[in-house]
């Protein structure tokens, strides 16, 4: 007798063993590798080059634009020979970056050019990856297990920063960069090597047993324009907010240590945001549960806009938690979405074409927030404009139609 394989509510289906190699993936993944430790890194750069934090934090600009470039070419790699192929030299590539950055002499343009390099070879460790394996792995807890999977992030920003700041207290920045380096082989490298396998009940002899668009169909559909602005809108709004939490609370005249726990409340909802959206997606219809995160992250802005120069830390902690709520469900929503309308085939080109769109709004975000707030005196303006393109994002997100249930041919328009 054949035996029945464990279903996705078994402890021993196998996919929950990739997803914990996501997890430990995405947790030291380049967001909080790069973006969560630079901050610590900086002033060490600074003293020792004589560089500026801005002229050093310009090297992440860099590392998004090249990141923007090799987002879609990374994807259509990744459906043409498997996530492994793509996934282990991009983790190798991050702990080289590391090693490099180690050794670099007082060179901006060189600077500039190693984080270039970096960002178009480290997209493969990104959740472009990761969730590609997790969506042939699960079906009825598809959400969920991409909700799980992407909290790594979050667990990620709050770990890194601690083992950064643990590592300075002790030895020198280049031996810190050498150890985080070290961190990244042994953490996501080694999880990922004895776990990261796509599920062979996808696979067949000679090709992968996969329906769903081609890039070229699923660039064509309306879904793909209003998913894509969409996702554009939400970027520039959530993660262009991320330093500016801080920077409010500490406006308003609380302590250093308020606006910092209040950051970490942001920090914090994400985590829950990621997880509860994934857990919801797999009862509900995706855009609906996408709208109402938006939503309530709009209302946060709101709040933020009229309150936050006078409000209670208790009431930012409300702004902060809103807001990051639906930072978590952005990050969510990208691959439910490819799942549901455009199908499995070409999953990772696609994929790559949206965070392309998501790492373009992450760019710009930041600084428009931050002249925002120079231009306006307070945060006030800034946050009513993110509340004005939050609510834009929820009303795209309405005019999608139902989920596919087949797939036009190749040869169709």
């Amino acid at each position: 007798m054949t035996a029945v394989p464990p279903s996705e509510r078994s402890i021993a289906y196998p996919g929950w063993r990739v997803l914990f190699g996501a997890v430990v993936g995405l947790a030291f993944s380049p967001g909080p590798v790069i973006f969560g430790s630079l901050g610590l890194f900086a002033p060490h750069l600074a003293s020792t080059f004589g560089w500026s934090r801005g002229a050093i934090m310009l090297s992440l600009t860099f590392f998004n634009i090249a990141g923007v470039l090799a987002s879609p070419y990374t994807g259509t790699l990744i459906d043409r020979f498997g996530v492994r192929r793509v996934l282990f030299p991009s983790l190798v590539a991050l702990a080289l970056g590391l090693i490099a950055l180690a050794f670099i002499t007082g060179s901006l343009p060189l600077l500039y050019a190693m984080a270039f390099i970096w960002g178009a070879l480290t997209v493969g460790t990104q959740s472009i990856s990761y969730t590609k394996l997790i969506a042939g792995w699960f079906t009825q807890w598809r959400g969920l297990a991409i909700g799980i999977a992407a909290a790594g992030l979050g667990l990620g920003y709050t770990l890194v920063p601690l083992i950064v700041g643990a590592l300075l207290q002790q030895v020198d920045w280049r031996q810190a960069l050498l150890a985080l380096a070290a961190l990244v082989v042994i953490g996501p490298l080694g999880a990922n090597l004895l776990l990261a396998r796509p599920n062979p009940a996808t696979f067949v002899a000679g090709g992968v047993a996969l329906t769903g668009m081609s890039v070229q169909q699923a660039r064509r559909t309306r879904e793909f324009a209003l998913m894509s602005l969409s996702i554009f809108l939400a970027s520039a709004a959530l993660t262009g907010v991320v330093p500016h939490i801080a920077l409010l609370a500490l406006d308003r005249g609380l302590s250093t240590g308020q606006a910092a726990a209040i950051a970490a409340t942001y920090g914090l909802s994400t985590i829950i945001g990621r997880v509860l959206v994934g857990a919801l997606a797999d009862r509900f219809f995706v855009p609906r549960v996408a709208m109402l995160f938006f939503a309530l992250s709009a209302i946060g802005f709101v709040l933020a806009a009229l309150y936050g120069g006078t409000a209670s830390p208790g009431v930012l902690m409300i702004v902060a938690v809103t807001i990051g709520l639906g930072f978590g469900a952005e990050s969510d929503v990208i691959a439910l979405f490819i799942s549901r309308y455009f199908g499995q085939r070409c999953f990772g080109a696609i994929y790559g074409l949206l965070l392309a769109v998501f790492l373009i709004g992450a760019s710009i975000g930041p600084a428009l927030f931050g002249y925002g707030r120079e231009v306006a005196g307070s945060y006030a303006l800034p946050m009513l404009v993110g509340a004005i393109v939050m609510a834009i994002a929820v009303l795209l997100l309405a005019g999608l139609g139902p989920y596919r249930d087949s797939y036009p041919p190749e040869h169709a328009a």
